[in-house]
């Protein structure tokens, strides 16, 4: 943009106006905050994977790295910008651990129940 000089009626001289401010950036207006580590990644990988596919095998580890991460954010080791997801694959693995310790316990209170009653049922 070229600067131009504008006049004024009295024959003065005056500089242009600023220009405008940048609009914010896109995704929320948040300053860089780094990327997510590759923990809070796993931490969410693993708390899915354990809904998905892998059960209580995965819930563990992405309950511990979930921890570990957020402990990290929370001491400044790591970046903020993970929180979300190992709060959420944290999360998915606490709820999972759970309920698979309590369909082991329904599992063993059925088995339980039908030795027992096959005993009376003779």
């Amino acid at each position: 943009m070229k600067n131009k000089i504008y006049y004024s009626q009295d024959g003065g001289s005056f500089a242009p106006p600023p220009p405008p401010p940048p609009p914010p950036p896109v995704g929320g207006g948040y300053s860089n905050q780094g990327k997510a580590s590759s923990s809070a990644i796993w931490a969410l990988v693993l708390g899915i994977a354990s809904w998905v596919l892998c059960g209580i095998f995965a819930a563990i580890p992405a309950w511990i790295i979930g921890k570990k991460e957020l402990n990290a954010i929370a001491q400044g080791r790591s970046s903020d910008a993970g929180k979300t997801m190992a709060q959420i694959g944290m999360w998915l693995g606490i709820i999972q651990i759970i309920l698979g310790i309590l369909a082991i316990i329904v599992i063993i209170i059925m088995i339980v129940a039908g030795v027992t009653l096959g005993e009376f049922g003779r």
